[in-house]
């Protein structure tokens, strides 16, 4: 789960994402002695090969494998598991030699693609993986594991709209894959179509309710399409679940912030920065928070840290400015607003003369 509001499978905020390959699987098409032809050692061997790919003992896998084919050269399935048994293991050179075999013996086959594409990507190798799904689903275009596979490819290389078909597809196979839903979902936030993205979050949520980040991203969804009550619902409804999470709690306190509740989102801060003391953003959102309950040497504090931990923070310059001055530090606020301009806040600037700040404005970056 990685798209995260604060930007954090962060949205300043970020976006919790899924976007991640099935795992590899050893295809069980067990056979019988009596209608295979080929010798008995080899469907023995194969039958054994798989009952240990299945019960994770890969070693064993790999070593009655490697007897089929021993005994039957022309074993195709017995490539493809003992690929599959490869890849559990990590093995790509190996993994991929026995697809290549497998696809020799078997030209067109969709898994044995399929596979040598989980197979390239994990090694790395993602434009291979792509064409490889792709192969798979010219083979068979109603096998939803290629589309959602070669879709979450292309979203981790910013093809939203490519990615965005790819999970069409996967859907369309497959309409009970949850993760399909959810990862459709997190490209449309991408592409700023907060509104779609709440419908597929929920359906996901509806076909596996134990899909966590489905509801932390649909939070974030709903705080972009101004459904702050539903989207503190979902919030809770995460933290009650997994209370172990600073993205979470400092996600809530920007949407109490938003809701004008500051001292909740104080709290909600607070146990951001209790989890994790190096997370700037939640020391930065709490100085927010509390220059709105007027605590402002607290707040110059908090910005301090947040500066601390990220020395070119714009947003928390700005903040301690703010608070310097209340606290008629009128030099030291100048001074920040200054460098927040500097940094690529021209609000800075305007702050900064609105206080009657001595001197140039700051040279704001070019975008």
């Amino acid at each position: 789960m990685r798209i995260t509001t604060l930007l954090g499978w962060g949205i300043g905020s970020c976006v919790a994402s899924l976007l991640a390959a099935a795992p590899a699987q050893a295809q069980v098409d067990t056979v019988r002695a009596s209608t295979l032809p080929g010798p008995q050692l080899a469907e023995k061997a194969y039958n054994a090969g798989l009952a240990s790919y299945q019960a994770h003992n890969y070693p064993a896998a790999l070593a009655s494998f490697g007897q089929a084919l021993a005994a039957r050269p022309d074993f195709a399935a017995a490539y493809a598991n003992r690929a599959a048994t490869q890849l559990a293991l990590n093995n790509y050179p190996a993994a991929e030699a026995d697809y290549d075999q497998a696809l020799k013996l078997e030209p067109g086959a969709y898994a044995h693609y399929f596979g040598r594409g989980q197979v390239r990507e994990a090694a790395g190798r993602a434009p291979e993986a792509a064409a490889d799904y792709g192969e798979a689903l010219k083979a068979n275009p109603a096998y939803a594991p290629a589309w959602y596979n070669r879709g979450v490819l292309r979203f981790e290389q910013g093809e939203y709209e490519a990615a965005l078909t790819d999970f069409d597809g996967a859907v369309k196979a497959d309409p009970k894959l949850a993760y399909a839903y959810h990862d459709r979902a997190s490209t449309q936030l991408r592409l700023g179509h907060y509104a779609a993205a709440v419908p597929d979050y929920t359906q996901a949520l509806a076909l596996q309710p134990t899909l966590l980040p489905a509801l932390l991203n649909r939070a974030a969804a709903e705080r972009r399409t101004g459904q702050l009550p539903e989207a503190l619902r979902d919030y809770d409804a995460y933290l009650a679940q997994k209370a172990d999470n600073p993205l979470a709690f400092t996600n809530r306190g920007n949407a109490r912030f938003e809701n004008k509740d500051y001292a909740g989102a104080v709290a909600d801060f607070d146990r951001a920065i209790a989890l994790d003391p190096t997370y700037a953003y939640a020391w930065n959102n709490r100085a927010a928070a509390r220059l709105k309950l007027a605590q402002y040497a607290q707040a110059a504090a908090d910005a301090t840290e947040a500066l601390r931990l990220r020395p070119q923070y714009a947003e928390a310059l700005l903040n301690r400015g703010h608070a310097r001055e209340m606290l008629r530090q009128a030099d030291e606020a100048c001074q920040d607003w200054r460098q927040a301009a500097a940094l690529g806040r021209a609000e800075g600037n305007r702050y900064a003369a609105a206080a009657g700040c001595a001197g140039d404005a700051a040279e704001v970056p070019a975008k």
